[in-house]
C-alpha cells in the first residue's frame, strides 16, 4: 500500500518532468514552495476567474468553492494574490469558446505550481492546492469543467460562444 508521501513524490516527479531540468522544479519548491512550470506537453491549465468558481459554489446550495472543484475530478490550484484559479487538464485545447471568465493555457505558457502537499491557504505563500493531483498524470475532467465554465458563465449573466 502506497503512502501519502510516496503519491506526493511520484506527483511531484510527474509535475517536474514537464521542464526539460526537472532538478530546477524541485530546486524552486524547497526555496520558494512555488515552481514554474511548462504548459502544453504534459497538461494544461484552464485559468478561471474566481468570481466565476465562487458564483458556481454559491447557487450549488451549501457547498464550498472546494467542493465545487472537487467535481472535475482532478487537480485545481488557487493563486490567492491573482484571484484565479487553475484547473489542470490535458495538453489538448477546448474545441469551443470558454467565454469571458476562462483562458485556456497550452504550450509556450508556464504556470506557477505550489509544492506538492500544500493544500492550505497561508498568508507567506502566493498559491496552493485547492484540489491536490491524486495521483501523477490525473488531470480534471474537460467535460466538467465545461459544465462549471458553462454554468458559471450563466449565473454571471454572459453567454458563451460555441
Amino acid at each position: 500500500m502506497r503512502t501519502t508521501a510516496d503519491r506526493d513524490a511520484a506527483v511531484a516527479v510527474w509535475l517536474a518532468d514537464s521542464l526539460n531540468r526537472p532538478a530546477g522544479a524541485r530546486e524552486q519548491w524547497e526555496e520558494y514552495h512555488l515552481a514554474v512550470l511548462a504548459l502544453g506537453r504534459r497538461f494544461s491549465a484552464v485559468r478561471l476567474a474566481d468570481d466565476l468558481v465562487y458564483a458556481v459554489a454559491a447557487t450549488a446550495g451549501p457547498v464550498t468553492a472546494t467542493a465545487a472543484l472537487r467535481r472535475l475530478r482532478g487537480p485545481v490550484i488557487h493563486d490567492v494574490r491573482g484571484h484565479r484559479f487553475y484547473a489542470l487538464v490535458p495538453p489538448s485545447p477546448p474545441s469551443q469558446s470558454l467565454g469571458p471568465y476562462a483562458t485556456y493555457l497550452g504550450l509556450g505558457n508556464y504556470i506557477g505550481v505550489p509544492r506538492v502537499g500544500d493544500a492550505e491557504p497561508v498568508e507567506r505563500l502566493a498559491a496552493y492546492w485547492v484540489v491536490p493531483m491524486a495521483t501523477p498524470g490525473a488531470l480534471c475532467d474537460p467535460m466538467q469543467l465545461a459544465d462549471l465554465i458553462e454554468t458559471g458563465t450563466a449565473i454571471l449573466g454572459v453567454e458563451t460562444t460555441a
